[in-house]
């Protein structure tokens, strides 16, 4: 059981790919053409993009690996 609850584990994004994201927003990109292009899920970037949308930047210049 130790195994699963591993691979089940949420993994950190790294701060490159947020400030990719980021930067990809300010161009004028949606979140799925976000997503395609970063890699990255588009549930994670679909969040992003709420937040950005809001104001709040802070998700992309936290600490990550």
């Amino acid at each position: 059981m130790e195994e699963k609850s591993e691979s089940l584990r949420k993994q950190r994004i790294p701060a490159k790919k947020r400030q990719e994201c980021l930067k990809l927003f300010e161009e004028g990109y949606g979140y799925k053409k976000t997503a395609q292009l970063a890699g990255l899920n588009t549930y994670t970037v679909r969040d992003y993009k709420r937040r950005y949308a809001s104001g709040d930047n802070t998700w992309a210049e936290r600490g990550g690996r």
